[in-house]
């Protein structure tokens, strides 16, 4: 990438652009060789210094040594205690298994992760919970258990940071998702920040998830003075930059608390976005970049309330085949919860050549599609494509997915095994993947409306659906593993999907080998 080139779209659009994968580019990274230093692998995790508060681990399938800890007041229903934030912490992105491998251990997370890289950190900035001092912790994922970063009660300071957004003050405790850019970057360069993103998705839908379990509301908040939060957290957004604010609210207040308007930051121009990141990285560093979208999509306090309609992903093509697609979301019930789906997800990685079974495809599309309004950003500017490779009772092809009519309109038919395999570039995931699921978005139309911040916010909201499509996939017994690795333009053409719909995440789906 480029950053001295002449300008020619927005920051946003740009990255994206130059980050597609192409034969022809992969070609050139294969020739000048192996770029991967494995001494030089970034930790998954932090590890903090200062005094551990260990976390209660009732209703937590995990085995940890030492003292047991001490049973705290219950909060009232609707309230944020000890032992539910404690559930939702580790059902959000804990530590679900260890397994020695080659290099060390490896920490198995709550949420899938591009590579295992994890670049997701968890914070929660505590307001009024029982027997936890106000401040802002973050989270530690080997021995569950909090380290305290700020002290005092930070309600002003957030109410700052998000606009005055109503939700700070009735939200007994609020959770903040970062990426750390180079957890990322080290395997995927620049285009680790696409990869952060979708991961950070897939933690929020997890929290989304579990907060309803334990009888709250999970409030995502896109809209907030970056600097603010990052000056709380003390984070350097050149390193690790905040990406959703999210507080904890009683069920009851959450339909009054999503009607502040999202806000629009400022289209900003490449060598502007370069300066803000300044000399602290190496001109060929891919966090240089990384950090210089992430800076760009800053709000502060002057951004512009936006008013009038939403954008939406209208044009789409009618009078297409439509099929039947009118079946109810996956459910969990039979003692099973959700959450106990969480603990034991894992990526599928091979599949059996085996036909997917029709209704179940279905009833996971419309879970995936029925996440709670309040709870995304910006879906409603997202398209949803089902190539159909081997489902029972659905011919071949590429269908768009319409989660209001709850129908899938044909596209184009025929058979796209051979093609899908080479767009997933030969991936064992799509060798016997039965559909591939294709999260696409108008990003020009969008940059117009939102500026620059949208690219984090659209790819947030991917990562979130794709993370409600791979639970209920487990929960209809079938595999599933997520993808953000393949060849951006050709999927366009060989699926016939506009090619103003640039492509942000996929999905495989299969019988599990």
């Amino acid at each position: 990438m480029n950053p001295l080139a002449p300008y020619e779209s927005s920051i946003a659009e740009r990255y994206h652009e130059e980050t597609k994968y192409s034969e022809e580019g992969l070609r050139r990274e294969a020739l000048a060789g192996p770029q991967l230093d494995r001494s030089d692998q970034p930790v998954p995790f932090h590890r903090l210094p200062g005094e551990r508060l260990l976390l209660p681990a009732e209703g937590i399938p995990i085995q940890r040594p030492g003292a047991e800890i001490a049973a705290l007041p219950r909060a009232p229903a609707g309230r944020v205690d000890f032992e539910s934030l404690a559930r939702i912490l580790w059902f959000t992105n804990g530590c679900t298994r260890i397994v020695r491998m080659p290099g060390g251990m490896h920490h198995f997370r709550a949420a899938p992760s591009a590579g295992a890289m994890y670049p997701t950190e968890v914070y929660v900035v505590v307001r009024d919970v029982p027997g936890l001092a106000p401040g802002a912790y973050d989270y530690q994922i080997l021995d569950h258990s909090l380290v305290r970063v700020r002290e005092g009660d930070a309600t002003e300071g957030l109410r700052a940071a998000a606009f005055g957004h109503p939700a700070v003050e009735a939200a007994d405790a609020l959770v903040v998702l970062t990426g750390v850019w180079r957890r990322s970057s080290w395997r995927y360069r620049e285009r680790g920040y696409r990869r952060a993103l979708l991961d950070s998705g897939h933690v929020l839908g997890n929290l989304v998830l579990t907060a309803a379990e334990n009888g709250l509301t999970a409030l995502p908040l896109g809209s907030f003075r970056d600097e603010l939060l990052e000056n709380l957290l003390g984070l350097d957004a050149v390193v690790e930059g905040p990406l959703a604010l999210v507080p904890l609210v009683a069920p009851r207040f959450a339909a009054a608390l999503t009607s502040v308007p999202p806000r629009r930051s400022e289209t900003v121009e490449w060598h502007k976005a370069l300066a803000r990141v300044g000399d602290r990285l190496p001109m060929d560093a891919p966090e240089r970049i990384i950090a210089a979208l992430h800076v760009a999509g800053r709000l502060d306090a002057e951004a512009a309330t936006i008013s009038g309609a939403a954008v939406s992903a209208a044009g789409a093509p009618q009078g297409a085949l439509a099929v039947d697609a009118d079946v109810g979301p996956t459910a969990w019930d039979d003692g099973v919860t959700v959450t106990e789906t969480i603990a034991t997800r894992r990526s599928t990685r091979r599949f059996a050549p085996e036909p997917v079974p029709r209704d179940g495809l279905l009833r996971a599309l419309v879970f995936a599609a029925s996440a709670p309004r309040e709870a995304l950003f910006a879906a409603e500017l997202l398209r949803t494509y089902v190539v159909s490779l081997d489902v029972v009772g659905l011919p071949p092809g590429c269908y768009l997915f319409e989660p209001q009519e709850r129908v899938l309109r044909e596209l184009s038919r025929g058979p796209l095994t051979a093609q899908i395999l080479h767009l997933g570039l030969g991936q064992e995931i799509f060798v016997h993947a039965g559909v591939v699921v294709v999260h696409t978005v108008d990003l020009t139309r969008a940059v117009e409306r939102h500026g620059d911040r949208v690219y984090r916010l659209l790819h947030l909201d991917a990562g979130h659906l794709g993370e409600r499509l791979n639970l209920a996939a487990l929960r209809e017994g079938l595999g599933v593993s997520g993808c953000g690795g393949y060849y951006d333009d050709e999927m366009n053409r060989a699926l016939h999907i506009p090619e103003n719909q640039a492509v942000v995440y996929i999905t495989c789906l299969g019988l599990p080998a």
